[in-house]
């Protein structure tokens, strides 16, 4: 029998080159040609740069590493759809960045334990986002009444980012993490969501 193979379009890289790529589009898809431009990161960087690409680069990890620890086969794959999908809204005041995604494989019966780890796993990428930005919202607080204005206005900006990363993600639409956390617990969705949009909400007001 002749084996299966995906369309152009859906096949996966490899995990390394995936890591690769997905932070080089990442970076591409914001700042255009500038990416490949050194004075694009030196000597401050953009808080939307820095801040998409380690809540992306961090919330795939928290995915990938939570499913491992349970057991699960796990990692981030970028394929050629996410890529040009992606690269499309360069030029658009909006960007969809999606160049990759983690996939977790469950073999066999998904047992109590299975279940588990799927729950945490899709819960985990976006806690991080929501973690990253309250930690950057009591920094943006602290360098505000040290009289650190600058620093003050990058971090909220990179608060603002990762809050929007983990509100987009929670909302409950195939493919996004929210779907998978409302099937599987509308409770925790809820408590997530709202919070996400507290987060969001705070970063904007400041």
């Amino acid at each position: 029998m002749k084996a299966l193979s995906r369309p152009w379009y859906a096949k996966e890289l490899g995990e390394p080159l995936s890591w690769v790529v997905g932070v080089l589009v990442t970076a591409v898809t914001l700042e255009g040609l500038q990416a490949f431009n050194p004075t694009t990161y030196v000597p401050i960087p953009s808080p939307v740069l820095v801040g998409v690409i380690v809540g992306m680069v961090l919330h795939e990890l928290m995915h990938r590493n939570v499913a491992r620890r349970y057991g699960l086969l796990s990692m981030y794959v970028v394929n050629a759809l996410g890529v040009i999908v992606s690269l499309l809204t360069l030029p658009l005041p909006f960007k969809i960045i999606a160049p990759g995604y983690t996939s977790v494989y469950v073999f066999g019966p998904p047992g109590p334990r299975k279940r588990r780890g799927l729950l945490e796993s899709v819960v985990a990428g976006p806690s991080i986002n929501m973690l990253l930005s309250f930690l950057a919202l009591v920094a943006g607080v602290i360098a505000r009444v040290g009289g650190a204005y600058e620093a003050f206005l990058w971090l909220v900006q990179f608060a603002w980012v990762n809050a929007y990363l983990a509100f987009f993600n929670l909302l409950p639409l195939p493919p996004l993490d929210g779907s998978k956390v409302f099937r599987l617990s509308v409770v925790l969705w809820a408590v997530l969501f709202v919070i996400s949009i507290v987060l969001l909400v705070i970063a904007w007001l400041l």
